[in-house]
């Protein structure tokens, strides 16, 4: 479709710019200092079911020329950008003036017109050669640059008075600003230069709390002068072209080269990208047309994008972070699986921390010492709770135990301490009786003693924690952590994942264990009691030598079950992909993470993928480690099979 623009009779354009690509809003300068905004978008038809797609020309905000330079002089630069009620033009003039115009509509509360409400001022600071504009979607950042690559940054919130923010040079010294274009969602800045260099550079936070414009990551593109750059519409990519007619695609988060293809001998001027990135269209100075397809599926994912520190937009530092979607276009993936590697050994580590003293020491005590009748009851009793579903482990340490925690906080660390020396309190005391009272109870029962103690410590300990809770931390912990020892606490955390995971895989490690205690055979044991050892000279120098083997194996097979387990690190952490080892904060695991995000996944996208590569590390890791665990078996079998 051809469309001729109302332009004034004797008046011609002087200049050409367009907005944010997502918008369609473009505009003519003129040489009388008026500027004519169109808008461009698609009419989408089925005549006689077939798909009809027409341009269609709007203008938003009138026909007639709009006034940017009241002085009438001829535009040489202009940036634009536009809201639905809203319009900023930023031009330069013929004569070395800069001019801020913004234009907002006014409805008429009792009909229909329509008027525009226009303020405008200048740059009176900046007194070189403009030779790049560019203004940021949401019209508050303006940069403004010479050939030499000195660069001006103003904040134009205030359209009446646009403040100049920062002053700088972004090319190396002896080298020419040829190229300057936004990144998607005008974040960041790319800048080309004679050399073939593109810098992206955008705002960081210095110690003062002010934002300083930065260079983060550099791309090379040949060694001739960059002489187009061109953004991808939906993702963190862009492709440059320069003199020697040669382009090149890349990525910035992943920091990747994608493709360096020479085209034509010719310098390349234009180049313009679907809004799909698929295709590309490209001028060379003969005025020649190049189009290309391009297939480019998944620039984001790189090794140095899911292993390594990213310095992502709008963050003051480079960091591992996990965030694969968001409600902007505009938004920057980050797919870093550090974090989630983080989170699956940390969630195991506190579940074994928990579980393993109490599962090996249990099953040694069960298998060794405990009396035949009672070993009936216990070990049956244990492994029964391997069959209790995770889900419901899960439900009731988010929705029953993390409250519990938080609230009695001094109770729970209190019982660390109170609980062991009650318990040896208690052993001590036994061992003061007469013979003739420790023998009402018979041999391998003692421990059946041990619960009702174990029970009260318990209390006591919980009872305790609302008066140590007042009188040590001033009737709240939580706020002493944070504002006394800098210490985040978060409601699900590692201590609550510890317990419940912990208590999952209590079942599992106790019963292979026990079972490899219990297969000893007797005639060591009897021999060893024999030739005068004590019944833990036995145990420590025989019995659990003997089954080291089984012991170590019990010991991975449950780190595997940690390391692989779903629900109830999804219940009862707060699912936060931070990596702090902190046993006050929660974590993401990978196996929670593919079982959170799996069903939003868009299928065959990046995150569709990565997802399915996070599920390839977690069965890496069970593997290793059981790899690792059945060669450490065979290693202690063959050592301790001449016991």
């Amino acid at each position: 479709r051809q469309q001729r623009m109302p332009i004034p009779e004797a008046v011609t354009p002087s200049i050409f710019a367009a907005g944010t690509p997502t918008r369609g809003v473009f505009a003519y300068g003129l040489s009388n200092g008026k500027a004519i905004v169109c808008k461009l978008s698609y009419k989408i038809t089925y005549p006689n079911d077939v798909r009809v797609i027409t341009p269609q020309l709007s203008f938003p905000f009138g026909e007639d020329p709009l006034v940017i330079d009241e002085e009438a002089g001829s535009l040489t630069h202009l940036a634009l950008q536009d809201s639905d009620e809203n319009l900023t033009l930023v031009a330069a003039t013929s004569d070395k003036r800069i001019v801020v115009a913004n234009f907002t509509k006014e409805q008429s509360l009792l009909g229909d017109e329509v008027s525009l409400e226009s303020t405008y001022s200048s740059i009176d600071d900046y007194d070189d050669e403009v030779s790049f504009l560019l203004l940021s979607l949401n019209q508050t950042n303006l940069y403004i640059a010479n050939a030499a690559g000195q660069l001006n940054h103003y904040d134009a919130s205030d359209k009446e008075n646009v403040k100049l923010v920062q002053k700088l040079s972004i090319v190396k010294p002896n080298r020419q600003l040829t190229s300057l274009e936004f990144l998607t969602g005008d974040i960041s800045l790319l800048a080309g230069d004679s050399t073939g260099n593109i810098t992206q550079w955008f705002a960081v936070r210095n110690e003062r709390n002010d934002e300083v414009l930065t260079p983060i990551r550099s791309f090379q593109l040949g060694t001739s002068p960059i002489s187009a750059i061109s953004s991808e519409q939906r993702r963190k990519g862009f492709v440059a072209a320069n003199t020697a007619g040669t382009i090149g695609i890349f990525h910035t988060t992943a920091q990747r080269s994608l493709l360096n293809r020479q085209i034509e001998s010719a310098s390349l001027n234009v180049a313009g990208l679907s809004p799909r990135a698929n295709a590309l269209l490209l001028e060379d100075s003969n005025q020649l047309l190049h189009f290309m397809h391009i297939k480019n599926e998944h620039p984001e994912v790189s090794w140095s994008s899911l292993w390594k520190k990213v310095w992502y937009e709008s963050y003051p530092s480079p960091q591992y972070i996990w965030q694969s979607s968001s409600a902007d276009n505009d938004f920057e993936p980050k797919l870093s699986l550090t974090p989630l590697v983080f989170g699956t050994l940390k969630a195991a580590f506190y579940a074994m921390l928990f579980a393993i003293p109490l599962a090996i020491l249990g099953a040694i005590y069960t298998a060794y010492f405990m009396a035949p009748r009672m070993r009936k009851i216990v070990k049956p009793s244990i492994e029964t709770m391997e069959a209790l579903p995770t889900v419901i482990l899960g439900f009731l340490a988010g929705l029953w135990l993390a409250p519990l925690i938080e609230d009695n906080l001094p109770g729970i660390f209190s019982l660390l301490l109170i609980m062991p020396i009650g318990v040896l309190a208690f052993a001590y005391l036994w061992q003061r009786l007469p013979t003739h009272m420790r023998h009402w109870i018979p041999e391998g029962w003692t421990a059946a003693l041990l619960i009702p103690v174990v029970l009260l410590l318990g209390a006591a300990a919980m009872s305790m924690s609302k008066p140590l809770e007042l009188w040590l931390f001033d009737g709240n912990m939580r706020a002493w952590l944070s504002n006394d020892l800098g210490i985040d606490f978060d409601q699900r955390n590692s201590i609550v994942v510890g317990f419940a995971m912990g208590f999952a895989v209590i079942p599992t490690i106790f019963s292979i264990a026990e079972d490899a205690i219990f297969s000893v055979p007797k005639h060591l044991t009897f021999g060893s009691l024999a030739l005068g050892a004590t019944l833990w000279q036995t145990l420590t120098r025989v019995v659990i030598l003997t089954a080291s083997p089984g012991i170590f194996s019990a010991v991975m097979i449950g780190l595997g079950r940690a390391v692989g387990e779903t629900m109830i690190v999804l219940m009862a952490t707060g699912n936060t992909p931070v990596m702090d080892f902190s046993m006050f904060q929660g974590m993401r695991t990978l196996a929670a993470n593919i079982a959170v995000e799996m069903p939003e996944s868009e299928l065959h996208s990046t995150h569709y993928r990565v997802l399915f590569l996070a599920a390839l590390v977690l069965f890496t890791f069970t593997f290793v480690f059981n790899t690792f665990a059945e060669i450490v078996r065979q290693r202690l079998r063959v050592k301790y099979s001449s016991l």
